[in-house]
């Protein structure tokens, strides 16, 4: 009888586990998009640092982190200056080939923000990303004070920079 019991003890315990799990399949969100997702980095042997004003140059390169993904139909490479990201300049507009280098100076760096590059402090930075504009109309902007706009997924890959910061050190 012991074992009668117990067999039927494991034969409710065990359909009362398998009722109990549910398979939840959410569903995505019927306005999502896609974007890609850009990489910006400082190119080998050029500064982080600005150090001489007169002599600074910062060189960068634009593209893709997943190359063979869908290109955008154009990005933007903006500035921001100690983090204000309520006076975000554009550099270069409309960049269509991936990848692309540039190069700036403390003074074309300075000059979007309508200051002489002479009076830049130690401390004070630039940061320089790319706002996405996608063939279906997204725009992903780099800057914004809420939060990243690839999450922190995207900014970890393996290799991956959004942007790059020149950081003044006199």
């Amino acid at each position: 009888m012991n074992r009668i019991t117990a067999f039927i003890i494991m034969i409710l315990v065990s359909g009362a586990i398998m009722t109990g799990c549910k398979k939840d399949n959410a569903k995505l969100p019927s306005d999502l998009k896609k974007a890609s997702v850009p990489l910006v980095k400082i190119e080998d042997g050029s500064s982080e640092t600005i150090q001489n004003i007169a002599t600074f140059q910062g060189k960068f390169s634009v593209g893709l982190y997943f190359a063979n993904d869908e290109p955008p139909k154009k990005m933007d490479v903006v500035v921001a200056f100690k983090g204000d990201y309520t006076k975000v300049k554009v550099l270069k507009a409309d960049v269509t080939t991936y990848p692309s280098s540039f190069t700036v100076t403390a003074q074309q760096l300075s000059a979007l923000f309508g200051m002489d590059a002479n009076t830049l402090k130690t401390g004070d930075f630039f940061e320089i990303g790319v706002d996405v504009y996608m063939n279906n109309g997204l725009v992903v902007p780099i800057f914004n004070s809420v939060a990243n706009p690839y999450g922190p997924d995207g900014a970890n890959y393996a290799g991956q920079s959004l942007e790059v910061i020149y950081t003044v050190e006199r």
